[in-house]
Formats: C-alpha cells, structure tokens, sequence
C-alpha cells in the first residue's frame, strides 16, 4: 500500500478526535448522572421536609402522621411514590397508603441530621434521621424515608445519554467532514505542485509554479534549478559533439583528398578506412549523446503514429525491392520516451529490418504493462554469436569494424537508458527477430 500524508493525517486527526469525543462523552454523561442524582436527592428531601410539616403531635407530644397527605401521590397505592417513618425505637410505624402492598427495606443506622440516598430493590431510598421533643422535653429518634421508583432515574439518564451521543456523532460526522477539507485545502500546494510536474512531463511548462507557501519554496526552486542544470548539460554535451563533428569533416575531407592522390593504393585504401573509422566513431558518439534517456519527465507518445511514418518512408526507400510492412500496434499503447529518442530507436531498427529482408517486414505489439514489441523480417537473420556480442555490455563502437553495428550499438544505448531490454534470435519469417521490453513506467494503455 503507498503512503499517504491525506491518509496519515486523517487517521491522526480523526483518532485524536475520537479520544476528544469518548472523553467528553463520557465526563458530559457522568456530570449529568451525579447532577440527575443530586436534584433527585434534594426533590426527596423536599418531600421529607412535606411529610414533616404535615405532622401532628399526641397527648404526649409524640410524632403522628395522618392518615392522608396533602400530595396525592403518596396516598394512591402503587404510585411510585413512598413514605415511611419508624420511630421511637420501632415503638412507632406509619407508612404512607401508595406502600399498601410493599415493603420497604430497612433503612440503615444513621445519627441525627444525616442523610443516605441508595438503589435497592429497584427503588431509590432517602433517608433522613430526625429527633422529636415530647411535651417532656425528651428526643424521640425518628427515621424518615422516602422512596421513588428507580426507573423513573435511569429513563432519564438513558434519554440523556441516547441524545448526548446521537448528538456527538453527528458532531463527530461533521468534524471529520471539516477535517477532510482542511486537509485537502492544507495539501492544495502540494497537488498544484504535483499537477505542474505532471504538466512538466507532458511537455505543457518548463517549471514549476512559483507561488507556492514559504515552507515548500526551497523544494520547488531546488527542483527548477535541478531541471534547469540537466536541460543546459545534455544541450552543452550535443553542442560540443555537433561542433566537433563539423569541425572533423573539413581535415577528414583533405586526408580522404589526400589518400586518393597517393601513389601507393596499399596506403590509400588504409588511410579511406581508417578515415572512415573516425567517421563512424564521431557519428555514434554524436548519436549517443543526443540520447536523453528517462527522467521522469518525457511525454507520452502515441506510438502508431511514428512507426507508420517511418515504415511509409522505408517503403518508399525500398520501393525497387517491393518489401511489404505490416504492422500491428494498437493505436491506444503510448510511451514515455523523448521523441528524439523514439525515432532514434525504431529508426535504426526498422532501417535495419528494411535493409535484410527479401519480401516482408513485421511489427507487433503485446502486452500492455509491460510492454513488447517485437520487429522480424524474412532475411538472412543474425548468427547467434554476433548478437550475443552486439548485446554484451561494455562494447563500444571503435571496437567494431567499421561501417558494423553503429545503429544497433545507439539502439542498445538507448534502451540502456530507458532500463528496456533487447533480445535479439531468428523470427519464424527466416530472419532477425528484435524483441523489445518496455517496463510498466514507461508504458501509458488507455482502455
């Protein structure tokens, strides 16, 4: 899987997000069940506060409830709603008229004035422990309860909770939505940066765009210096052999005059052959020079287009000879090569095929990625150990006779440069099979 900075940064950012939203999640949910329990605690302590103030008192000043209380609640049976005071060491029992039917668990010991909330029995229980003067002046300890259904609580507090995170997920939705787009608009540069060198290889600009963040200056002035220095070297080295070459034809010229004029024909013929080997070796070199080679940033070139130029031209050439060319090539399969170089290669090649066939001249094309091409004619073909050593690595063109092997020899360097490989064997046709693999980068295949 490739790396993505978009990918990397929305899984940073979205798990932060994440944490952020869990955290506060759940701070928001236990805020707002320690706040449902509080106001519960002091709604039931209100309603401790009522029962007490709805007390009578004996003839003896002791605590008596009535046996109807002003909040109906308390006196419908299974309301929801509770209440029961036991006092006078469990002298006294009243229970409101909703328990009619229930019982409520015994409270726990508790000194005056302390209050306890609990959950038992699917009931939330508040107790509050009171003391009650007689007319004798004498406390009477007395416990005051006061219970609630406890679903009525945890109904709440689940609504609470439903709507928190129905909320903090849309929340969320909507954060990762910004997020997305700030990421994108943060990496905007960087895509117009990527798009320019794109534009670059197809040849549409010559540099980068400069308008770019101060962060990412020195990588695209870096770059456009780089392009710029590459651009002038390869122009320098094909100026400096096309110089050289033209400046060698004037004394090849004079030393070919004089090797005509000699006397000894032993010696003219030396001098017309090895004046025909300088030749040679500045016209490859010039050649191989010219080559640019993949840098990443050649057009794509449709590829039938040329090769019909080229094989109409041959034909024309090789009209006497009557040799035919087919060629099957879809129109879809494109290269990245530099045109130059492209013509330079297939130019050789065909011109080769052209020049050892008898009748025929066939060019196919297969596989999309990679690439094949292969070039047979009905010739003579290649003896194997001349194509093994045409092939082998480290052979240069004044190591060959001369007049042998300059165009194969640039084909080879060409390839080289481009990392494609050559295999050269005998076609089914009877002669010389070149097969040409283009690996996946250099090859573009529309559907």
């Amino acid at each position: 899987m490739r790396s993505s900075i978009t990918r990397r940064l929305l899984i940073a950012t979205t798990a932060l997000m994440a944490a952020f939203i869990g955290i506060a999640g759940w701070s928001l949910d236990s805020a707002f069940r320690n706040a449902s329990e509080t106001a519960l605690a002091e709604r039931l302590q209100a309603h401790v506060y009522t029962l007490l103030a709805t007390a009578r008192e004996d003839r003896q000043g002791r605590l008596r409830m009535p046996a109807d209380l002003p909040d109906p609640a308390f006196n419908r049976p299974d309301s929801g709603r509770y209440a029961r005071i036991i006092g006078e060491d469990g002298g006294y029992r009243w229970s409101s008229r909703s328990l009619v039917g229930r019982r409520l668990p015994l409270p726990a010991p508790l000194s005056t004035g302390k209050t306890a909330l609990r959950e038992v029995d699917g009931l939330i229980m508040f107790d509050q422990a009171i003391e009650w003067e007689d007319f004798g002046g004498r406390p009477l300890p007395y416990m005051v309860s006061v219970a609630v259904d406890a679903g009525n609580l945890a109904l709440q507090q689940q609504s609470f909770r439903n709507t928190l995170w129905s909320w903090l997920g849309v929340l969320g939705v909507v954060l990762l939505l910004v997020q997305l787009a700030a990421v994108r608009w943060g990496l905007t540069p960087l895509f117009r940066i990527a798009d320019a060198i794109k534009q670059i290889e197809q040849g549409k600009r010559q540099q980068l765009p400069r308008d770019v963040p101060r962060e990412l200056k020195p990588l695209t002035e870096n770059l456009d210096a780089l392009l710029a220095q590459s651009r002038a070297r390869q122009e320098r080295v094909r100026t400096a052999l096309a110089d050289l070459a033209h400046s060698m034809k004037t004394p090849l010229t004079v030393l070919r005059g004089i090797a005509e004029s000699a006397p000894d024909p032993e010696l003219a013929r030396l001098v017309d052959e090895q004046v025909s080997r300088i030749d040679e070796i500045v016209d490859y070199q010039r050649q191989r020079a010219a080559v640019s080679g993949s840098t990443g940033l050649s057009s794509a070139l449709a590829l039938r287009p040329p090769l019909e130029r080229l094989l109409r031209g041959l034909s024309k050439l090789h009209a006497d000879r009557q040799v035919q060319a087919s060629l099957d090539i879809p129109s879809r399969i494109a290269l990245k090569f530099d045109p130059g170089d492209l013509m330079e290669l297939f130019g050789n090649l065909l011109e080769n095929a052209f020049k050892h066939a008898r009748r025929q001249v066939r060019v196919t094309a297969s596989g999309r990625a990679p690439l094949t091409i292969t070039i047979e004619d009905d010739g003579e073909g290649i003896p194997e150990a001349l194509a093994t050593r045409l092939l082998e690595r480290g052979v240069r063109a004044d190591e060959r006779h001369p007049g042998e092997g300059i165009g194969l020899a640039v084909v080879n360097e060409i390839l080289s440069q481009y990392e494609a490989e050559i295999r050269i064997d005998r076609s089914p046709l009877g002669g010389a099979r070149f097969t040409l693999d283009f690996p996946e980068r250099l090859v573009l295949a529309e559907a």
